[in-house]
């Protein structure tokens, strides 16, 4: 199983803390997804990150069965989203 995998799929092995990681995910295009990107009342809008593209991950905060991946923005900075902006990419 990939590390994209195993960090996707917490249900099975849930997980509290900081672990330091090394793998890309794509970030998601599918359209459950369009109120963080296009903005909407609902949702704090996701900038400086572009769709369908793949990031370099380089930590995980599990909060049980879901967690937070850690990678730099289009912008250099730091970005932390939930795994369910995420699927894998191609190695």
């Amino acid at each position: 199983m990939s590390q994209f995998g195993y960090y996707n799929d917490l249900d099975s092995h849930p997980f509290v803390g900081e672990r330091k990681v090394s793998f890309k995910a794509k970030i998601s295009e599918k359209p459950f997804l369009d109120g963080f990107f296009n903005g909407s009342p609902k949702h704090s809008k996701v900038e400086n990150v572009t769709r369908g593209k793949a990031y370099d991950i380089y930590k995980v905060m599990g909060q049980g069965d879901g967690v937070d991946f850690y990678f730099l923005d289009d912008t250099g900075k730091e970005m932390i989203l939930g795994d369910f902006f995420f699927e894998a990419a191609e190695e």
